[in-house]
């Protein structure tokens, strides 16, 4: 495994466990002190992570191929927020006056539950594309 390969694991890792933490706490109670926990937990955590992988791996140098790689994640990432975008926002413009859900669809419950998602789902594609590599893509030396 190469060491940006590592270091996406301990980015993938907690953003997964955040989400799973979302989804079975989703219908309890939450506090602001709760949602800044869970975030500082997350950061944490990375950073805990991020030092071991510097301390028993050899740091290496971000090549051609890495960098692709985080391009091509951070698209497939942009396009699942900008799809989400409108359908948050027509929820909120049609669907909410007539609902009293609209305090449901701005809280920052939803708004760090998204952010978690899409980071999830940018470092998944990372660690995907490291394992199967960059097909249809040529990579010169």
């Amino acid at each position: 495994m190469s060491y940006r390969e590592k270091l996406t694991w301990g980015q993938f890792m907690p953003l997964a466990l955040g989400c799973v933490y979302y989804l079975r706490s989703w219908r309890g109670s939450h506090t602001l002190l709760s949602l800044f926990g869970s975030i500082l937990v997350l950061i944490i955590l990375q950073i805990v992570y991020a030092i071991l992988v510097g301390i028993f791996s050899k740091p290496e140098k971000s090549d051609e191929r890495d960098r692709l790689i985080e391009y091509k994640a951070y698209k497939v990432s942009y396009l699942a927020l900008m799809t989400l975008a409108p359908l948050w926002l027509w929820m909120l413009a049609v669907a909410a006056p007539f609902s009293y859900k609209v305090g449901q669809l701005t809280s920052p419950w939803l708004i760090v539950a998204v952010w978690f998602g899409v980071e999830a789902l940018r470092t998944g594609t990372q660690l995907v594309l490291h394992r199967t590599g960059l097909s249809g893509t040529r990579v010169s030396a």
